[in-house]
């Protein structure tokens, strides 16, 4: 009887956790931003990793562009299993060089992959995209290196 008793507390306590359990972990917690996305450009430049800290004129192409974005390591909709509202892409970073910016974006969905954005800045303070590439399995450093130089890889 005492070994039955027994038999049933272990079963409770494997079905139903213990009282000192701690609380699981957020289903959503912040996700970090995607392998590579800390490379260095060859292109020397003044970087950002927060939507909030890009210009205005180039954040707002941007979201003419892109639509809705997470900021860096905020949640997003990686896959197409929506199973909390939220946007499909997610900034990575951002930067300043050569007279031109450049934004890194993650795509969720159906498939998942990360975009490069080139934006230049005219005179009359007018901001144009130079260049649209997508980065799929491939460097952002290297890509973007390739783009700032007038080549596509």
């Amino acid at each position: 009887m005492i070994a039955r008793a027994a038999a049933g507390a272990a079963l409770a306590l494997l079905l139903f956790g213990s009282a000192d359990a701690k609380p699981a972990r957020p289903e959503y917690a912040p996700q970090p931003a995607p392998a590579g996305a800390d490379c260095v450009l060859k292109h020397p430049s003044k970087d950002t990793l927060s939507l909030k800290t890009l210009p205005h004129g180039i954040r707002d192409a941007l979201m003419k562009l892109a639509g809705g974005m997470a900021d860096r390591g905020a949640f997003f909709n990686a896959t197409d299993a929506i199973v909390k509202p939220g946007p499909f892409q997610r900034f990575i970073r951002a930067g300043e060089t050569q007279g031109a910016w450049y934004v890194w974006y993650e795509h969720g969905g159906l498939a998942y992959w990360r975009q490069i954005v080139l934006f230049m800045v005219d005179p009359s303070g007018h901001v144009h995209m130079s260049a649209n590439e997508s980065a799929h399995g491939r460097d952002l450093c290297e890509v973007t290196d390739a783009l700032l130089d007038g080549r596509t890889q």
